[in-house]
């Protein structure tokens, strides 16, 4: 039971205690400003009302609707106080909405047509059972007993003239039924459609909340009421069909279609309403996190804490080894943070959003780039390369993270999670496996034993084979990935060689990871040779 009252301005100078009359009509959403999560809702009253104070209920609110985001305005109208009742709604004359009573007219009407059909369809089946017990007392008049020929002649002839007639009388009847039935199907089928209707439009059980507020409406006697309101059950997201075409194509290309799909749960169907996409969270944190004082202290070392004993397992398998296990290093996670102005996007045309839709998708437009492709080989992963696109976000808009479906000359070849990318910003996307570029990685020398007399050392000698053969009948720019070790203590040294050279080291800043860069042409292959070479302290082992 609540009844909240909203302190507004009460911009008029005639007294609110006098009201004229009480008006009750109904809302429709006009606007929908959609959020990562949520949505601001505009819903528009028309009113139509002789110059005066009157007192404005508005029955279809949603029964979650937040007064503390609840805004009034007025064209043509001055609002004055605002009260929003959950419970007990105001006992008052109702006007059912129209559209309704349109609605509910029409299913009556096919109702009673349906019923006469049904009834003239019973008409024309009582004719057919009629002429068949026709006949049947016909056929029962041959059995006459101590008739004389001629009397069995003409009787004969008699019989069969009338069961004629009647027999043809019901297969007209029996037709004509066919007939009525298969007309009285399109009237089911209206009847269906008009239910169906009519259940779009009823509110189906849900409560409501009422908005009841005092108006003045000026001498033209017209005006509207626009009730803003905020919901959380509502939400949209960044979708995307990236489609790169080579087939066919003086030089590969790469269109990007936009998309979002949207939800929401608020409780009403948003019918034929203008749809603007924000980039704002409303929902969010809306200022900079606080920073406490950071006291720190010195004192005497602690001594360490006890061990306790690790568990005794008779099975053998996993745990065997659960005393001598390290502890898993702390890893730090991030989340995507959305950063930058607020973007929006505004729908081109209405839009129905039903209450309970879970992705209605809705499309954007298309952003054309200019992509690099490349064969990318990771011999000490893949057995095969995998096609890669490389392109400039240069559309001067930020794009959104969100679900990407891949297309490579008109078929899906996979599903992506597009990170947000600024504009100006590079994209990096695989296409699927080349099954014609093999790959393998081979080990023909591996050794690891002490060095030295006086000061002896452990060292590790590996000798690795990176092998990309081309079995495809084009010539593919191929960048081929592998790894050495890197140390960050000086006991521990190491030494590679690349033939050929790398490329690129510490490839994106990861160090230890190199790149080559070559052109590969049909029926050739590449090769590269890895040596790497670790040393430490004898009393040192290797993690």
């Amino acid at each position: 039971m609540r009844s909240l009252t909203l302190a507004l301005i009460l911009c008029t100078a005639a007294p609110t205690a006098l009201l004229a009359d009480t008006l009750m009509l109904p809302s429709r959403v006009a606007r929908v400003t959609l959020y990562p999560w949520g949505a601001t809702v505009v819903r528009v009253v028309d009113v139509a009302a002789p110059a005066g104070v009157h007192e404005l209920i508005v029955p279809d609110l949603p029964m979650d609707t937040d007064s503390g985001s609840l805004r009034v305005a007025g064209q043509g109208v001055t609002i004055g106080a605002v009260n929003l009742q959950y419970d007990r709604l105001p006992v008052t004359e109702t006007t059912p909405d129209p559209r309704i009573a349109a609605a509910e007219a029409e299913v009556k009407r096919l109702e009673g047509v349906v019923r006469e059909d049904s009834t003239a369809i019973a008409a024309i089946r009582l004719r057919v059972d009629a002429a068949n017990r026709q006949v049947a007392f016909l056929s029962k008049l041959g059995q006459v007993e101590g008739a004389t020929p001629e009397d069995l002649r003409a009787l004969s002839r008699m019989v069969g003239e009338e069961a004629l007639t009647a027999s043809q009388t019901a297969f007209a009847a029996e037709e004509e039924a066919k007939a009525a039935e298969r007309a009285a199907l399109d009237n089911l089928k209206a009847l269906d459609q008009a239910r169906k209707a009519l259940a779009a439009l009823t509110t189906g059980g849900k409560d409501f909340a009422a908005l009841v507020a005092a108006v003045q409406t000026d001498a033209s006697g017209t005006g509207t009421v626009e009730i803003t309101t905020f919901t959380g059950n509502a939400r949209w997201e960044a979708v995307y069909d990236l489609r790169l075409t080579r087939v066919g194509a003086a030089r590969p290309a790469l269109a990007l279609e936009r998309g979002v799909v949207v939800s929401q749960f608020s409780g009403e169907d948003w019918m034929g309403v203008d749809l603007v996409l924000s980039t704002a969270r409303p929902s969010d944190q809306s200022e900079p996190s606080p920073v406490s004082p950071w006291l720190r202290r010195i004192g005497p070392p602690e001594p360490p804490a006890p061990v306790m004993a690790a568990p005794r397992f008779e099975s053998k398998g996993l745990f065997d080894s659960y005393a001598e296990a390290e502890a898993a290093p702390l890893v730090e996670t991030a989340s995507l943070e959305m950063m930058g102005a607020t973007v929006t996007y505004r729908y081109g045309a209405a839009v129905d959003i039903r209450d309970g839709v879970e992705a209605l998708r809705l499309k954007l437009d298309t952003l054309a780039l200019a992509p690099e492709v490349v064969a990318e080989a990771v011999p000490s992963r893949d057995e095969t390369a995998f096609l890669v696109a490389k392109a400039v976000n240069d559309s001067g808009q930020v794009l959104l993270p969100g679900q990407a479906t891949l297309f490579l000359d008109g078929a899906m070849v996979g599903l992506a999670n597009l990170p947000l990318t600024a504009a100006g910003a590079d994209m990096r996307l695989g296409f699927g496996p080349i099954d014609g570029l093999v790959l393998t990685r081979t080990v023909p020398a591996k050794t690891e034993g002490d060095r030295g007399l006086i000061s002896k050392t452990n060292q590790q000698n590996e000798t690795a084979v990176l092998t990309v053969e081309n079995l495809t009948n084009e010539t593919w720019p191929l960048r081929v990935l592998d790894r050495v070790p890197y140390s960050e203590q000086e006991d521990l040294v190491i030494t590679y060689k690349a033939t050929p050279a790398a490329t690129t080291a510490d490839v994106d800043g990861k160090r230890g990871v190199l790149a080559w860069q070559s052109v590969l042409a049909p029926g050739k292959s590449q090769t590269i040779r890895l040596e790497t070479t670790l040393s430490w302290p004898a009393d040192q082992v290797l993690r």
